[in-house]
């Protein structure tokens, strides 16, 4: 009995340790130092990493801004590259990487009260 309540529970800590793989075409949310994989046409898989919030800029929820911001973040690609996309004035919101391009669609806060706290942000991306 004791075999086998190790084997289930060995299995299920190897399973929770996979990502989770995209398609195309698909919006996904990435949490914070979180990656995922995404699946690629004939050309296998990319992986993608939420690793920073370089800038937060946007006006925050209930405020009154005469400027709308920007926000910045930072994203590992495939383990090796770096990208820095944004959403606002003056930033560049996608990148092409291995004839995919991949685009910030969004930067979100768990709750408007973690507005600015990079640990509690995600990043919405769609890789085409």
């Amino acid at each position: 009995m004791r075999i086998l309540i190790l084997f289930v529970g060995l299995s299920l800590l190897l399973s929770s340790c996979e990502k989770e793989v995209f398609d195309l075409s698909e919006d996904v949310s990435i949490g914070y130092k979180s990656d995922i994989l995404v699946e690629t046409d004939g050309s296998g898989q990319i992986n993608v990493k939420y690793t920073e919030l370089v800038s937060e800029s946007r006006c925050p929820p209930d405020a009154v801004c005469i400027w709308e911001g920007y926000v910045k973040v930072k994203l590992k690609l495939d383990n090796e590259q770096d990208v820095e996309l944004g959403l606002g004035e003056t930033t560049i919101d996608s990148v092409t990487y291995n004839n995919h391009v991949i685009k910030l669609l969004a930067v979100d806060y768990d709750t408007d009260d973690d507005f600015g706290d990079a640990k509690k942000s995600s990043v919405v991306i769609r890789v085409d």
